[in-house]
């Protein structure tokens, strides 16, 4: 399994609402989650080869609800699913209404 079809395994019983990058809908649901690579690095190496990829990702949940209970939920499944989560932010975005919350977070994929 790849690194998105993990994110999106993971996050699917959460929020049904799920894609990579950005929501593709002109009226965006209420709540949904959009997800990014920052950026991939080799994790170790033997015989001058890189044996794994350490891959650094985002995943941007957006709800007008309260997200304290979906925070925590989303951050649970993220760690069952073997990812770091190393950072949480949390916006409120005027215009729209939602708020942002950004996970930081990597997981290690073998190149076997």
């Amino acid at each position: 399994m790849n690194v998105n079809q993990t994110i999106e395994s993971a996050l699917k019983p959460i929020c049904s609402n799920i894609w990579p990058i950005t929501c593709p809908d002109d009226n965006k649901p209420a709540e949904y989650i959009a997800y990014n690579p920052e950026y991939e690095a080799p994790g170790t190496y033997a015989d001058d080869q890189d044996q794994n990829w350490i891959h650094y990702m985002q995943v941007h949940f957006f709800t007008k609800k309260n997200y304290i209970k979906k925070r925590k939920e989303i951050r649970r499944a993220l760690r069952q699913a073997d990812f770091l989560v190393t950072e949480i932010d949390t916006d409120y975005e005027k215009d729209s209404g939602y708020y942002h919350l950004i996970f930081s977070c990597q997981i290690e994929e073998s190149e076997e």
